[in-house]
Order: structure tokens, then C-alpha cells, then sequence
């Protein structure tokens, strides 16, 4: 089968991509950028969603096509292009879809019509209702949350699995979550079996559970024990939700909050009774992800962002308070006096503290570790050659910016580009 798969480059499209080559099926691939890794068997296609939805002849539909399978995406704090993205973008490739007489398989989101006041799952079910009012055969997949490798939500539980004490928004809702391996398993059979008329189909795992129960399995995968939870008060969740709606946190905003409060639960005999396939016990597929190692790993990343961040605020405040008069008799023993001696302070304790306000914003994050690295690198060879006596400070202050520098490469390697974020 010819299959054109939109947002291939996503969580649940990357793990389709492979499950679908391997399957045997010849894929036309989409992605927002230019993709430069060619894949046997698989086409590439440059595709905005968002940019369809202002032109919708801006794509040149492949030819021979005889599926489309949309599992493009995002819950995002922009709500204006998540809609966008998610209703008036995918509108436009449905109707492409209606006009060259292909079928539609829609990957949506348990929720979706249920719950108005989440914007995310809003937005999945006016594309959902669109697609099957056209009159052409179409299944609508509403998955729970789907767990895995490459996973935005998966990355933020297995970042808390370390823990032995667990904050939680709530630890009474229950969810059915299923690992995106079921995923490609369910979408793999309604392919072998597809459905007489246009359906709308639950996917979700076999369990209900807890988010504590959830992180538990996650931890029993590590070797670890349970954890215990500790449930933020109300008033520090809804803050916590303000901030993140501010600061563009994909895993806490108004719109998670309210998803954590509320259970979210469906039964998977439409999808057996319409192709015979059921989700496995999540436990059941926890093998190679998550691993303990990245998982501390990822855990550490706040903190040593917290750490860095702290060192670069609280350098330009020590140089521009307490520290001014200090700074000015470093700049005179390398032969800077007067008025250029204390411009080259404030100068350097400004930058400060635009570096450690950049590590707050995400799609800079990598561009001003960079920059960390390099200023570092800078102010080391500068001490060599001009004060080389401070090699010689007792408190070894010199020697303790490659500590600095360290943790700043390790931040940077665990920080992916901005374009790999989102499918």
C-alpha cells in the first residue's frame, strides 16, 4: 500500500514510519523541515499544516496514494497555532484527501468531543467531525496517552521517575495508557482490517491507573521501588499552570492541569470487534525504555540548569554590587584604569546575566550555551596570558570554570535542537 503519512517526523509518526516500512508499505513522508536522512522505501515531502491552512494549494499531493494517515500534532500553550495547526491545517488535508478520492485514517486523542474546555482535544475533534461528515472512508483513532521513546509527556514522566518523593497534580484520576508500539500494533491491523463505514475508535491500554501508579511501573522497569506522591496544593498547581502557560511548558499548563484532574477511560472492545487487535499491559512492553542511567540523567537537567543559572545571575550581581570595586582592581593589574576599567565591569557583568536569563528560554537555550562555552573559554585564555597568578588563587577559582564549563556541555548534549521537538 501507498501510504502518505503527515507529521513523520513526530513521537507517533516516527515510530509509524519504521512500523509501516517494515511492514512493507511505501511511505511519502511529511515533515515541517527539509528532511536530509533518506529511508529505503520512504519519499519525503515538505509539509506546514499551518501554512496549509492559509494556502491550501501550497502542497502538491503525491500521486497513487491510497491512504492518508494524519498523526500530526502538538499540545501546545499557543493556542492560536495549535488550532491552526490541529483544526484549519488538517481541514485542508482532509479535503485534499476528499479530492483525490483517498481514504483517512486520523490519529486523535482520547477526550477529543468530550472535553471543550481543553483547547487540545477541541481542536482534534472539529478536524475529527469535519473528516467524517465528508462522506469519504475514514476511521477517527482516539488513543490514550501513548507512552515511549521520543515522547514529550513520556520524557516528563521518566524525568520524575527517579525520585523517591514525587510531586503530583493529582494522584486520584485514572488513565488507560498504552506504549506506542500497541499504537503502530493497532494501526498496523485496521490496515489488514479495515472497517465497512467510517468509525470512531478508542485505543487504550487493558489497565486504569493512577499517575503514581503509572510512575511506579515505570520505576519497577528501572529496579526501583514504589515512590511515594505528595499532591501540590491547588493554589500552587493553578500558579504553576500560569507560569507554565507563559513560559510555553508543554508538560504544565491550564490545559494539562485540567487533563491530570479528570479521568479519561474507554473500553477497547469497538477496536478487537473492528480488527481483533488489544493494547498489552504496559508493563508488559517497559523492555529497552525507560533506562535508569538517561533517566537520572534527565532528571539532573533541571538542577544543573538551576545550578548554571544561578552562577551567571549571581556573578553579574556580585560584579555590580559587592563586587564592583574587586572587579575594577583585576581590570587595573591588566593594565585597564579609569572609565574603561569600569565599563569593561558592567559590560561583562550585563552579559552575565543575559546569558543566565537566556538558559530560561528554550528555543535560545542552545545558542546561549554555546555562547556560555565560549565566554568561559575566553575568560580562561584572558587569565592565562594576562593574570596568570590567579592559576594560583587558594580557592582554585580559575580552575573551577571548567567544573562550569563541564556542566554546560553536558546541558547542551541533552538539550535536542528546537525543530526536533515537534513533529
Amino acid at each position: 500500500m501507498r501510504i502518505l503519512l503527515v507529521g513523520a517526523t513526530g513521537f507517533i509518526g516516527r515510530h509509524l514510519l519504521v512500523a509501516l516500512t517494515q511492514a512493507g508499505h511505501q511511505i511519502v513522508a511529511t515533515s515541517r523541515q527539509v528532511v536530509e536522512r533518506p529511508l529505503p522505501g520512504v519519499a519525503w515531502q515538505r509539509l506546514d499544516l499551518r501554512e496549509l491552512a492559509d494556502e491550501p494549494t501550497s502542497f502538491t499531493w503525491p500521486p497513487a496514494i491510497d491512504l492518508l494517515i494524519n498523526a500530526a500534532g502538538e499540545l501546545s500553550s499557543d493556542l492560536a497555532g495549535m488550532c491552526r495547526l490541529q483544526t484549519a491545517g488538517t481541514c485542508a488535508l482532509f479535503d485534499l484527501a476528499s479530492q483525490h478520492g483517498v481514504r483517512v485514517l486520523q490519529i486523535s486523542a482520547l477526550g477529543a468531543g468530550m472535553q471543550a474546555d481543553v483547547p487540545f482535544l477541541a481542536s482534534k475533534a472539529r478536524a475529527d467531525d469535519y473528516l467524517l461528515q465528508l462522506g469519504r472512508p475514514a476511521v477517527v483513532l482516539r488513543p490514550s496517552l501513548v507512552l515511549g521513546p521520543g515522547g514529550t509527556s513520556s520524557a516528563w514522566l521518566q524525568r520524575l521517575s527517579p525520585w523517591p518523593v514525587i510531586p503530583l497534580l493529582n494522584n486520584r484520576a485514572q488513565l488507560q495508557p498504552l506504549h506506542v508500539d500497541d499504537l503502530c500494533g493497532a494501526v498496523l491491523a485496521l490496515l489488514r482490517n479495515w472497517p465497512v463505514q467510517s468509525t470512531v475508535l478508542p485505543l487504550v491500554g487493558p489497565q486504569a491507573m493512577t499517575q503514581g501508579q503509572l510512575l511506579d511501573q515505570l520505576r519497577h522497569a528501572q529496579g526501583w521501588p514504589a515512590a511515594r506522591y505528595w499532591v501540590l496544593p491547588a493554589a500552587l498547581s493553578r500558579l504553576g499552570a500560569i507560569l507554565g502557560e507563559r513560559m510555553g511548558w508543554a508538560a504544565l499548563n491550564p490545559q494539562t492541569l485540567r487533563l491530570a484532574q479528570r479521568d479519561n477511560l474507554a473500553g477497547g472492545d469497538a477496536l478487537a470487534s473492528t480488527c481483533g487487535f488489544r493494547c498489552a499491559p504496559l508493563s508488559s512492553r517497559l523492555h529497552d525504555w525507560p533506562q535508569a542511567a538517561q533517566s537520572c540523567a534527565m532528571a539532573l537537567q533541571p538542577l544543573v540548569l538551576a545550578v548554571l543559572l544561578l552562577i551567571w545571575l549571581g556573578t553579574a550581581l556580585v560584579c555590580l554590587g559587592p563586587g564592583f570595586d574587586w572587579g575594577l582592581r583585576i581590570m587595573a593589574e591588566a593594565g585597564i584604569t579609569g572609565w574603561p576599567g569600569k565599563l569593561a565591569v558592567i559590560s561583562g557583568a550585563l552579559l552575565d546575566a543575559a546569558l543566565g536569563f537566556g538558559l530560561l528560554l528554550r528555543r535560545w537555550r542552545q545558542p546561549i550555551l554555546h555562547a556560555q562555552i565560549g565566554l568561559m573559554l575566553a575568560y580562561s585564555l584572558t587569565i592565562s596570558l594576562w593574570l596568570p597568578h590567579y592559576w594560583f588563587d587558594p580557592y582554585m577559582a580559575v580552575g573551577k570554570n571548567f567544573a562550569v564549563l563541564l556542566l554546560s556541555l553536558w546541558l547542551l548534549w541533552l538539550s535536542p535542537p528546537p525543530d526536533k521537538r515537534h513533529g
